[in-house]
């Protein structure tokens, strides 16, 4: 029994038509239609947003690396749009990542975050402490900045979706606008429109959003739907296969008589071309000390000053040696051929 003295905002809740970012939760789920034969079901949506989601997880150790703050994302709710209703809901103060893809199927995609949220991450990857944040569209500086950072991410949704289908999905590029600077790169009618929670402790607490043409959806739920259809098919083969008897294999016995081995002809690949590196040291830097580096920065080996070099065939160790030079030419005096048991060795350290 309703209440009569219920709103008209409340009674459209108890109908599932109250718009998710409003209500803070998810309506009733129906199949979804705007007419001309644009619909997705429940599943339908709940899948392409769970895609998206395990995408977007992937690429949380990266950026997470790089702001040394937890990331938790959760929470999607995916929903046709039109291109008019895109356009206003996200008219003023966002950043809008477009990201273009190509392989398997053409297209682009977009991400977008909060104007104000973009600044403070944007200001933790440039060394501050992420209390800077205002509605002013970000500059070059800020919008190469978080570009570098999140790119990560939008490369793990990409990657996790090609291997999801099992075709080559690559990205091609990624631009940045301001507000609705990128109304003229929407050239459909339909999109759908996919909402996430988005948290970095004591950072961030807001909502995102992917936004994927209608058309680009289909397609991707059409592979997924073709990849798991063949896994059943091969399920059911591998299923309904007879058993094959199996009989134990009598091996002759072996004699301990040593044979003598025809020497190979190694004539064959004297001329064969080989790539020779010298290794001084290596090291490892977080993303954030790599974007820091400039002309005169100095990078700390894991070599000590004095100790000989590796020398790598086709990357493979095959001896250490000394630095010399030779006229006005680096060269390396070999001191040192690794056998193959110091090989077993270093590789058991490794």
């Amino acid at each position: 029994m309703v209440d009569a003295n219920m709103s008209q905002e409340e009674i459209d809740a108890l109908l599932g038509n109250v718009d998710a970012l409003v209500s803070g939760e998810t309506p009733i789920q129906n199949t979804q239609t705007t007419g001309k034969g644009v619909e997705l079901s429940p599943l339908e949506r709940d899948k392409i947003a769970d895609e998206m989601l395990k995408g977007l997880l992937k690429g949380i150790p990266g950026i997470r690396a790089v702001l040394n703050l937890n990331i938790d994302i959760d929470n999607p709710y995916a929903e046709i749009r039109k291109k008019s209703e895109i356009l206003k809901d996200l008219k003023g103060k966002n950043v809008v990542f477009q990201v273009k893809i190509n392989g398997s199927f053409n297209g682009e995609f977009y991400f977008v975050i909060p104007i104000r949220e973009a600044q403070k991450i944007t200001s933790v990857l440039m060394g501050g402490m992420g209390d800077e944040s205002s509605d002013e569209p970000l500059d070059v500086a800020q919008i190469t900045t978080i570009k570098d950072g999140l790119n990560v991410m939008m490369y793990s949704v990409v990657s996790h979706l090609s291997a999801r289908i099992g075709e080559t999905i690559t990205p091609i590029g990624m631009n940045v606008f301001n507000g609705n600077e990128f109304a003229d790169e929407l050239t459909e009618d339909h999109y759908v429109r996919i909402q996430y929670n988005f948290e970095v402790s004591g950072l961030v607490d807001t909502k995102i959003l992917f936004i994927l043409p209608y058309s680009l959806v289909k397609n991707i739920l059409s592979q997924l739907e073709n990849k798991d259809k063949r896994k059943s098919v091969v399920r059911e083969e591998v299923e309904e296969e007879p058993e094959i008897p199996v009989k134990e294999v009598e091996f002759p016995s072996i004699s301990t008589t040593t044979q003598g081995l025809a020497s190979p002809n190694v004539d064959l690949l004297l001329d064969v071309q080989m790539t020779v590196t010298v290794e001084l040291g290596r090291t490892k830097k977080y993303v954030k000390d790599i974007l820091e580096m400039g002309e005169g920065s100095i990078i700390e080996l894991d070599k000590q000053a004095g100790e000989h070099v590796d020398v790598l065939v086709n990357g493979k160790l095959v001896a250490r040696g000394e630095v010399v030079v030779i006229d006005e030419n680096f060269g390396v005096r070999i001191t040192e051929i690794i056998s193959p048991k110091d090989k077993l060795g270093i590789k058991k350290k490794s």
